[in-house]
């Protein structure tokens, strides 16, 4: 008896041992999934954050990073811009006058946001494979797959204007009742009323995509941030090497030097003898990427946004004459998208800034960060200069 009453024990215990496994391998909650990355990388003017769960308002500076359920509030004359999610290469922008919640960016998948009042530019490169991007305003719900758009929205209505792509646009009815969807496509804009289906969607007109266009090229300057290319020899935020001698290069000498740098630990210090190995009477250096780089392989740095290379140069003696300092230039297979120099200079015996123009010019691939060169006629006798702070600005 003892035996028969044994069996069933066992085997519920074997099914509930079973039936915990099972639920706590499929049936509880998923893990939180990874935190992305987001932040805002530029503000201007009076942009107020109320983050998640409190009751006051602080102003918000660029680099903040932002959650889930943040609110934030842009007054008139002032914008803010966050890139978020893959890579954070999707980017949004609350205009002027502007309420905004940031119902869900954090988190892989799909993401929400709800424009309360205002404006929003949008331009959406990178959403995670399969998700979807949804603006909610008063007056309507846009699902957006990837693509540029702007929504205008306040109380009684929201305009959706598609510049790249496509958004479907459903109408928030009575009592939050959804009304039939609306597909949007590029090139189009779509009024959405209170309590009212979609309207027909009608051609922008051709300011909207000037601002579009001017909104796109401003990103590029917003988002740049200093890009050096000598900080301190053993800097992590050193780009390129100086690894393309021309000319007479056996005539050159280079070494890190810790005398009377501009700034920081040291400095670079190039010696040119004046003599002529190579028969060639002129010498250069290259900033390359990646080392040695003539155009052969992919190297280059998309540096849009930059309006200056700055650097800080000097002489040992004072009257050094440099002929051109540059960027861009290199061709190959893989060719640089500008070239751009000044000269001659004369170097003094002080630190001195002397800065490229790089206002308006293509920088969207740049292997040659910079160069030097100089000549046996201008420097007979050679140089010796001293190279620091070297930086797109």
């Amino acid at each position: 008896m003892r035996k028969f009453i044994m069996i069933p024990v066992i085997l519920l215990l074997l099914f509930g041992v079973g039936g915990y496994l099972y639920c706590q391998r499929f049936l509880k909650p998923p893990d939180k999934q990874v935190v992305q990355k987001n932040e805002a990388f530029y503000v201007t003017g009076n942009v107020l954050l109320k983050r998640h769960g409190e009751v006051g308002w602080s102003g918000l500076d660029c680099d903040t990073s932002l959650g889930d359920g943040d609110i934030i509030a842009t007054s008139k004359n002032s914008s803010i811009e966050i890139k978020f999610g893959n890579d954070m290469k999707n980017i949004i922008s609350a205009r002027e006058d502007t309420s905004v919640e940031l119902d869900a960016i954090t988190e892989f998948g799909n993401k929400k946001i709800t424009l309360k009042n205002g404006a929003i530019f949008a331009d959406l490169e990178a959403l995670d494979s399969g998700s979807k991007f949804e603006v909610r305003t008063p007056t309507a719900v846009c699902g957006v797959l990837g693509t540029g758009f702007e929504a205008v929205a306040n109380r009684g209505s929201t305009v959706v204007k598609v510049y790249d792509g496509l958004v479907h646009v459903k109408s928030a009815g009575m009592r939050g009742l959804i009304s039939r969807l609306v597909i949007v496509r590029q090139g189009n804009q779509v009024v959405i009323r209170k309590h009212r289906a979609p309207e027909q969607p009608i051609p922008l007109a051709e300011i909207d995509m000037q601002k579009w266009h001017k909104w796109k090229g401003d990103i590029a300057e917003h988002m740049f941030r200093t890009f050096y290319i000598y900080m301190d020899e053993d800097s992590f935020e050193n780009h390129y090497t100086p690894s393309g001698w021309l000319g007479d290069y056996d005539a050159i000498r280079r070494i890190t030097w810790d005398i009377n740098p501009h700034s920081g630990k040291d400095c670079l210090r190039f010696r040119y003898t004046g003599r002529t190995p190579q028969g060639a009477g002129w010498v250069g250096v290259y900033w390359q990427n990646p080392v040695n780089n003539w155009g052969d392989v992919k190297g280059g740095f998309n540096l849009n946004g930059a309006k200056r290379l700055r650097f800080w140069a000097r002489g040992e003696n004072g009257d050094e004459r440099i002929v051109r300092f540059g960027i861009g230039g290199i061709s190959g297979q893989y060719p640089d998208s500008c070239k751009i120099e000044i000269g001659p200079i004369v170097l003094t015996m002080e630190w001195k800034e002397y800065s490229i123009d790089l206002t308006g010019k293509d920088l969207s691939y740049v292997s040659g960060g910079f160069y030097w060169m100089t000549d046996r006629i201008s420097n007979p006798d050679g140089v010796i200069i001293y190279l620091d702070d070297i930086a797109y600005e």
